[in-house]
């Protein structure tokens, strides 16, 4: 497949019906920032872009994810899975947990929320600094999916020999991985780019080499520029032609 489409994945006729091994995205936050910084070799050079405002009214936000949720279910295979990265938002002084997501998906069965924890960003002087998003990982399927665990082990930090036969073990549920930085070798001039190591485990778990991995609100291409990498196919939407660009520039890379 390996292809970006320039327009709302609320409609994807595109993909045929349960062609799509895995999902995996982070949609608009609708937090009310306008994003934009202009980057160069690494530094921002401005931050008061107007590339676009991520602020939708509550109501048309939630049927926009509605709508692309609901595609997403009907190119899924009946053993794909989606995995769906989210944060708190502060709504009237208060902060709202995004578990109102699992609406969307009481068809599917819910397997983990990952914690990702990172170690810096914004600051706060009313409440504690957030270090955190969410992950959701659904499945189609309660037994039948795939689940690579071979593929995304880590080292153990207490390995004892005399009780374990090697010293990788099962990641657990909270997965510390830095954000882009600045001077990142990854980093690109969109305002809200998610870590290849992040998508890297996910892809690794979820899919085998030459799967198709689908991601709705594709930015700067970093699902596409792992799927890639790791030999599987990608298909993606964005509705933003500077960020298919950008996509396409790093996947010429690859």
């Amino acid at each position: 497949m390996d292809k970006i489409y320039n327009h709302s994945s609320e409609f994807m006729p595109e993909l045929p019906d349960k062609c799509v091994s895995l999902m995996v995205t982070s949609p608009p936050y609708n937090i009310d920032i306008r994003y934009g910084n202009e980057w160069k070799n690494g530094r921002v050079t401005k931050s008061k872009g107007k590339k676009y405002a991520d602020r939708l009214e509550e109501e048309e936000y939630r049927k926009m994810l509605f709508n692309v949720f609901n595609e997403t279910k009907r190119v899924l295979k009946d053993d794909g899975q989606l995995w769906l990265n989210i944060k708190n938002r502060c709504v009237d002084g208060n902060i709202i947990p995004p578990f109102w997501v699992m609406d969307y998906f009481n068809d599917m069965f819910l397997k983990n929320i990952i914690i990702w924890n990172f170690d810096w960003g914004g600051s706060t002087n009313k409440r504690f600094s957030s270090r955190y998003e969410y992950v959701f990982f659904f499945t189609k399927d309660d037994k039948k999916y795939t689940f690579n665990l071979d593929d995304v082990k880590i080292p153990a930090l207490n390995y004892r020999p005399d009780r374990y036969k090697n010293q990788l073990k099962n990641p657990t549920d909270v997965w510390k991985i830095s954000l882009v930085s600045g001077n990142s070798l990854e980093r690109t001039e969109h305002p809200a780019q998610y870590p290849e190591e992040l998508i890297e485990r996910i892809v690794k778990v979820g899919t085998n080499k030459g799967d198709l991995v689908l991601d709705p609100f594709m930015g700067s291409g970093t699902t596409a520029v792992v799927a890639k990498r790791l030999e599987r196919q990608y298909v993606g939407y964005e509705i933003e032609k500077e960020f298919i660009d950008i996509s396409e520039k790093r996947l010429a890379d690859v």
